[in-house]
């Protein structure tokens, strides 16, 4: 038909920032597009970061057909988006509703089950959590965003000891955060020697951000880097 909505439209609409009418013709071209055009459809809301619209364009789709197998990471996507962006203002339970629909549709979609992870230990259900990390490491043993995630898992547990090795994995990938976290646990374990390894490579590989994270871990009266405070590279850090 003549007047049936393409992508190039609604991608100019975003661009122009109509996205009322963006959506009015996503809605129309979903309705009975084949699975490519899909495909690009969503492509262009996600790269505009439009997710909620997005996600009811999709629901209307499923409504009226099943998803097609190609479909199944770009609507996970899409709910991912969205849980996001509820996450972002504090809508935990609404986030982990999307993300647990998001992993049924796509289980195979690894940054889904690390978020999910990630909102378990932030909400302290950590067997739970553990779950989700040993299917992730299971499937990529080095990954380092898990392994940062089961370090803090395990220390936030009470388990300092097996943060360790965890955190060391994470740590040496480029996670400065996972370094803090080493630090807490060595200290903790009384590994002297290692931390001192660990803050001298923290400060060396990332001084800007170990000088905000120790300001902030050191104003916590409890914490164990109080045991560093004094310590000459610390001091000359945050001077």
């Amino acid at each position: 038909m003549t007047d049936q909505p393409t992508v190039e439209q609604i991608r100019a609409d975003l661009e122009a920032g109509e996205g009322p009418h963006a959506v009015r013709l996503a809605r129309k071209l979903a309705e009975g597009c084949d699975v490519d055009t899909m495909l690009e459809l969503s492509a262009a809301f996600s790269d505009f970061a439009t997710f909620g619209p997005l996600v009811d364009i999709w629901r209307r789709r499923i409504a009226k057909q099943p998803l097609h197998e190609r479909e199944h990471a770009a609507f996970a996507n899409a709910l991912n988006g969205l849980a996001n962006e509820h996450l972002a203002e504090r809508r935990e339970k609404e986030a982990m509703e999307l993300l647990t629909e998001a992993i049924g549709v796509a289980p195979r979609l690894d940054y889904i089950r690390r978020n999910i992870a990630s909102m378990l230990v932030h909400q302290g259900d950590f067997d739970a959590a553990l779950v989700e990390l040993d299917t992730l490491l299971a499937k990529s043993p080095n990954d380092p965003q898990a392994n940062l995630l089961l370090g803090v898992a395990r220390y936030q547990s009470g388990d300092p000891a097996l943060a360790i090795e965890p955190l060391t994995q994470s740590f040496q990938a480029g996670f400065p955060d996972a370094g803090l976290w080493l630090l807490k646990a060595q200290c903790i374990e009384g590994r002297n020697a290692e931390v001192e390894r660990t803050l001298e490579r923290l400060l060396a590989d990332h001084p800007e951000r170990a000088a905000t994270m120790l300001e902030l871990e050191l104003n916590e009266p409890g914490s164990p880097l109080q045991k560093i405070r004094d310590h000459p590279a610390v001091v000359k850090l945050l001077s």
